[in-house]
């Protein structure tokens, strides 16, 4: 990574925490080992990839990666960006997957990660109680979904990243599968048998969280629509409202 994070000795504490600013380009790639991660992101964006997997947190959301999970992280520009580590022992208590889960952020989690990460040194009994308190509010967090499942087959690892490299072609599977050397009912049967999703669902996914990353940027509806291969504005924002609940004005708004 291009910014150091160092953690503190682990005393058996049950959370230990880096709290801090990233700059654009930097990158996170953490040995998995018998500690879960939380990752958060503010002010920003970050990919999160593991294996063929990845994630687009936006502002305000992080991740949950069990024990054993070795992430590789890229950030789109300059963010605060704060990590917990679990203790293995208290992991279980969380009753959260087996799997990278998104979260969404709450203001304590953040001021948590703040407070731990605080200049002067905290006792350790105060380390422990605000633990136990991340703990708590992290088993508590919304999980919306914000994945886009990957392939290890040749054919579907290479039309999706076509379409993350030019996602105005989403628009034609035909096209695409002559792209990437394939038949069409090929490659939407492995749309389907690969990540359990069909192509147009794995495809409205994508433009979803790429059009987070872009509203992130302050990229217009027209710019996006055009960008994610929709036929109008009006088409992308109808998209965007299905997905999320809400228009990309009002996603704003929220922010």
């Amino acid at each position: 990574m291009t910014n150091d994070v160092e953690f503190p000795p682990d005393d058996g504490q049950p959370v230990t925490a880096w709290s801090g600013h990233l700059d654009k380009g930097a990158r996170w790639a953490a040995r998995g080992d018998d500690r879960a991660q939380v990752m958060f992101c503010f002010d920003g964006l970050m990919r999160v990839e593991t294996g063929a997997d990845r994630w687009f947190i936006p502002d305000r959301f992080g991740i949950w990666l069990p024990p054993g999970t070795a992430p590789h992280v890229t950030l789109a520009h300059r963010i605060e960006f704060q990590i917990f580590l679990l203790h293995p022992r208290f992991c279980p208590r969380l009753g959260l997957p087996g799997h990278p889960t998104v979260l969404r952020a709450t203001p304590l989690i953040r001021g948590i990660g703040r407070r731990l990460m605080s200049s002067a040194p905290l006792p350790a009994a105060e380390r422990r109680r605000l633990g136990w308190v991340a703990l708590d509010e992290i088993a508590r967090l919304e999980r919306p979904d914000l994945h886009l499942p990957g392939s290890g087959d040749p054919r579907l690892a290479r039309a999706m990243t076509h379409l993350l490299d030019r996602p105005r072609d989403a628009g034609n599977l035909a096209r695409l599968a002559a792209d990437v050397g394939s038949s069409e009912r090929t490659l939407s049967r492995l749309f389907q048998n690969e990540t359990g999703m069909s192509w147009r669902a794995w495809r409205d996914r994508m433009r979803f969280v790429l059009a987070l990353e872009g509203l992130q940027l302050g990229r217009s509806s027209t710019d996006l629509a055009a960008s994610l291969g929709y036929s109008s504005p009006s088409a992308f924002v109808a998209a965007f409202r299905r997905q999320s609940g809400m228009t990309p004005s009002e996603w704003r708004h929220r922010r």
